[in-house]
Parts: C-alpha cells; sequence; structure tokens
C-alpha cells in the first residue's frame, strides 16, 4: 500500500487523538473515578482490536459499509468527521443494520454485543487532511484500510504498521473511543446541558452542532471569524487583490497557460511576440499559504519555546460580555509561528545559490480560532462572569495573505536564460528562539534549458526553449540536469513540513478566473500540512500593497 513520507512527527494522528480518539475530556466528567485494573485496560484493547479485524472485512467486502461510513462521516455529529457507533448501529444499509452487517463478519452475535458492552463509546473517525477531503472519497475503492493507533488491518489481517515519521496518503477508518460524547448521569439525565440524545450527551457545548443555532442573535464573543472567500479553504482571491499585469498575462494566455509567467516577466503583449529583455522589475513571491488545521497541536510545540505560549489559557471578564476582538486581544500573548521558505534554484554566476526566508504569523491571522464562552450566572451573592478560551480542538484552517501583513516576499529574479527552469521550495516550522546548531544537507535536481548562455542573455536556443515550453514539449533532447548539493543550518527545534518543485512553465501561476471575473483562483502546491501559492508580482503592486495598508 502506498505511503506518503513527511519527515513530520505523526502530526496527524496527533491530531486524532485530540479531535476523536482521546481519553483527556475525562476531567468532563462528573462520573465518579473508578479503579481501573491493568487485566481490563488489556480487555478493552482486546476488544476494539477485535472491532478493528471485524470493520476492515466489512469495509472489504461492502461498498454499501463504506458509503455509508462515508456519509455518516459527513454529517458531522460533533462537528468531527466521526462515525458514533452507538447511534450508527442502527443505521439502515440495504434493508439490514450496520451492526447486523457487522455480525457476518464476526464469530457470533455475542462478540458483538461484548464489543458493545466493553466499549461504551466505540467511535470511528476518518480523518481529512491535505488533499484527502471526504467528500471526495471514492466508497468504490475497497482498499480502504482500518487503522487502531498504528496497526492497519486490511480484510481481517494486519497489514503494516504506520511509524513515527510518516502519514498515509490514502483514506482510512480509525477505531477509536469518542472523546466528545459521553453516557448520560442517571440521576440528571433530564438536566443535561448540551444533550445529544435520550442517553448520550456531549462533553461540552463546542461539540453540539446545534448550539450555535439555539444562541443566534445573543451579543457574545463569536466562536468563529466569519471569513470571506479569500480566507476560505477554496482561496477565491479578489481580482482586485491580483496584480493587474498578471491578470493581464493571463487574459492574453487564456488558450495556452503555460505562457502566463513567459508574457509577464518579458513583458509580451501576444504568446507569437518574440522575448527580447527580460524585466527587471518583475520577481516571484510567496502570495499565500494554508496550514492544515490538524497541524495545529504538533506546530503549536515547536512555536511555543520554553513557558512562551501563543495565548493563555483563559480571559475572564465581570459583568458585561466581550466581543470577538477583545477576547483576541486579551488572549494572545504576541507570540507567532516562525516559518522558514527555503528556495533553491537561482543562479550567482556558475553557481546554484539558495534563498531562505522567514515569515513570522501569529495564530489568528493564520487560523480561524474557535472561542468558547462559558457564563456563571449572577446570583445573590456573586456577579455574573464570563470566561473564555481557545478551543485547541475546533481550530479551522484559512489562507495567509503574507503581502497584506507587510511582508516582502519576493523572491530572486528568475531569468531562465541562466537559471534553471525549476526551482525546489523546502518549508519548515522553526523555533526562532533557538541558534541554528543542526546542520542540513540537501542533494537534488534542477532542469536547464539546453545550450544557455551563461550571461543571461536572450539567445535563439533560450527563444527555442521557451516556445517548447509554452507548448508542453520541452524533453531530454532540449533541456540539460544538474545535480546540486548545498548545506545549511537550522534550528533544533523544527518541522520539515513539505518539500516541493515549482516549474516556470507547468506551474502557471493562475488557475483560472471566475466567470463573473470578479474572483481569480492561483495555483496551489504542496501536500498535507501546507498549501502555497506562488506568483510573479510587479514592483509597482508590491508598493501598492504596502502603502495600502
Amino acid at each position: 500500500m502506498k505511503k506518503v513520507k513527511i519527515n513530520l512527527f505523526l502530526f496527524l494522528f496527533f491530531s486524532i487523538i485530540l479531535e476523536a480518539c482521546s481519553d483527556d475530556y475525562a476531567t468532563y466528567n462528573n462520573e465518579p473515578t473508578k479503579n481501573v485494573t491493568t487485566r481490563n485496560v488489556k480487555s478493552k484493547e482486546q476488544y476494539m482490536e477485535r472491532f478493528a479485524e471485524i470493520l476492515s472485512k466489512a469495509v472489504f467486502e461492502e461498498q454499501s459499509v463504506r458509503h455509508f461510513l462515508k456519509e455518516e462521516a459527513l454529517k458531522k455529529i460533533d462537528n468531527g468527521y466521526n462515525i458514533f457507533y452507538p447511534i450508527a448501529r442502527d443505521g439502515q444499509i440495504n434493508n439490514c443494520s450496520f451492526r447486523d452487517i457487522l455480525i457476518k463478519y464476526a464469530k457470533d452475535k455475542e462478540e458483538i454485543e461484548n464489543i458493545e458492552t466493553n466499549v461504551p463509546l466505540l467511535n470511528i473517525h476518518i480523518p481529512e487532511y491535505g488533499n484527502l477531503l471526504i467528500k471526495d472519497m471514492d466508497d468504490g475503492d475497497f482498499e480502504v484500510p482500518v487503522l487502531l493507533d498504528r496497526t492497519l488491518y486490511y480484510n481481517g489481517v494486519i497489514v503494516d504498521t504506520i511509524a513515527a515519521n510518516e502519514i498515509p496518503g490514502f483514506n482510512l477508518f480509525v477505531v477509536c473511543e469518542s472523546a466528545s460524547i459521553r453516557k448520560k448521569h442517571i440521576q440528571t439525565r433530564n438536566l443535561s446541558a448540551y444533550p445529544l440524545n435520550e442517553n448520550y450527551e456531549f462533553v461540552d457545548q463546542s461539540f453540539d452542532p446545534t448550539y450555535s443555532e439555539r444562541t443566534a442573535g445573543v451579543t457574545r464573543a463569536s466562536a468563529y471569524e466569519e471569513l470571506s472567500e479569500k480566507y476560505k479553504d477554496e482561496g477565491y482571491v479578489p481580482i482586485k487583490d491580483i496584480d493587474p499585469l498578471l491578470v493581464a498575462a493571463y487574459n492574453k494566455s487564456s488558450q495556452k497557460p503555460r505562457a502566463t509567467r513567459s508574457l509577464m516577466y518579458y513583458g509580451l503583449n501576444s504568446i507569437s511576440e518574440t522575448p527580447k529583455e527580460i524585466r527587471p522589475d518583475i520577481k516571484d513571491c510567496i502570495f499565500r499559504f494554508k496550514i492544515a488545521a490538524d497541524a495545529f497541536s504538533r506546530l503549536e510545540d515547536i512555536a511555543t519555546g520554553q513557558n512562551k505560549p501563543l495565548f493563555y489559557d483563559k480571559v475572564q471578564q465581570k459583568k458585561g460580555s466581550l466581543s470577538r476582538e477583545e477576547v483576541l486581544g486579551r488572549i494572545l500573548t504576541g507570540r507567532a509561528f516562525c516559518f522558514l521558505f527555503r528556495i533553491e534554484g537561482s543562479v550567482n554566476g556558475n553557481n546554484v545559490i539558495s534563498e531562505g526566508m522567514k515569515i513570522y504569523v501569529t495564530p489568528e491571522k493564520l487560523f480561524n480560532l474557535k472561542i468558547n464562552e462559558h457564563r456563571r450566572h449572577k446570583t445573590m451573592f456573586r456577579r455574573t462572569k464570563y470566561t473564555y478560551t481557545i478551543d485547541r480542538n475546533g481550530i479551522k484552517s484559512k489562507w495567509f495573505y503574507p503581502l497584506d501583513y507587510g511582508h516582502d516576499t519576493r523572491l530572486n529574479e528568475w531569468n531562465i536564460a541562466k537559471d534553471p527552469i525549476n526551482k525546489k521550495v523546502v518549508v519548515y516550522l522553526i523555533n526562532p528562539d533557538e541558534g541554528t546548531t543542526a546542520k542540513i544537507t540537501e542533494t537534488y535536481s534542477l532542469t536547464y534549458i539546453s545550450n544557455k548562455g551563461i550571461d543571461g542573455s536572450i539567445s535563439a536556443p533560450i527563444i527555442k526553449g521557451i516556445t517548447l515550453g509554452i507548448n508542453g514539449k520541452l524533453d531530454n533532447t532540449t533541456t540539460t540536469q544538474k545535480t546540486v548539493t548545498t548545506e545549511y543550518s537550522i534550528t533544533q527545534s523544527n518541522e520539515r513540513i513539505d518539500e516541493f518543485y515549482f516549474d516556470f512553465f507547468n506551474d502557471y501561476p493562475i488557475e483560472s478566473v471566475l466567470s463573473n471575473n470578479e474572483y481569480v483562483i492561483p495555483i496551489r502546491k504542496g501536500k498535507g500540512i501546507i498549501e502555497t501559492s506562488i506568483l510573479p508580482i510587479s514592483n509597482s503592486f508590491f508598493t501598492f500593497k504596502r502603502f495600502k495598508r
């Protein structure tokens, strides 16, 4: 089974534990603490292992089961992609219940009953990260494994394990216990603050999908920021926020989008026009990037350092409630994430050189932070008090635009008459408080147009290469490869969160302009934790963005 290697300490599975499969929320449970023997803990694990085996058989054999799990997850019963088994087991699949189908793959009905008794909060979670969106999940694919802890089950058999330095590049079903739903107390069943049904309740209001609807219209700090299209996952950028020169180049090259960057860099009016001289005022820039919400907990550990949190545990206010802006102003510490972008592929003389760029981002600019509000009601002996916290499990992604916050993210000039036609980008999250003591050695391959001139002049081979590149016909007869090794230092606390190549021709800056001509969809590069858009801009547009602030 194919895997995608990423040098990351299992951010996905930390987030799964936090969001769906952890016991960390036990402190919310008002039931008396019970002594649990080692034998009982092992027994529960064994029941969960057996359930994973049974589920993997059903998932392998029956498309209807895969479809059912996908549809149940999309209901987001607890605001996450979870299938809470005690409720889902009665769901109908081709005139049978989900439970009845599982019994077919168990030893007998009693085995399923024992699992239900010993794992009362049994849950199935479908993680969503990067480009693996649940709504796009192909339920016709029978090669979807089941994960329990780090063990992968396929058709009832253990087939692999997940190491700490890799994440799967495919969909899977995760067997765990629910951290968002618990059984109601018998004595207070009718007094539950966050009821789910007669027998179960949510651990906290943040897991109740109806909570925001029931409290609409109340003056208070909103749970989430209302995002415009620019910041939502789709990332539709208003055309006024894109360099007009780039929009013009896109329009001129709409039939051959590989020509977009060439038209802008060489100031051409049409694809047929011969390039003569590169414009010195045009450079590519890191236009925007977005971090997967699942990665927050792991990246927070790197960013905080020693006793330097991103935000305080809570903010309290007596009498009146606070607005969202007021809460963020008091709960954020000013600490920021520090991203290091390394771009390999510029040329200085005959040597390939590297660029390093640090971008600092505070949490509220990088994520849509969820604010929880708890109100202690006024009594004869005390005043009303509001307590606000950041819900780490409810954090969502949003696009960050460095130029909008005064960052100069322009890269070195990209002159393919001497530079390679592709660049390698490596992205780290680092702790800026530390010295750069960790040594990194990179070996990578770059591609040049053959017979390039060392002075960067527009010679006949370069003109031919540009024409071939625009038409997608560059190959090993018209290009040459160069293997490069570079060394650099970085902080000891770091996460290498992505690496990718981007190509002068094939990674055209704009994917499309929406039909109403109001929004632009820029290119999105990268996978998993971070997605990045790299676009060419002019000096005049950069100056406009800087003074517009």
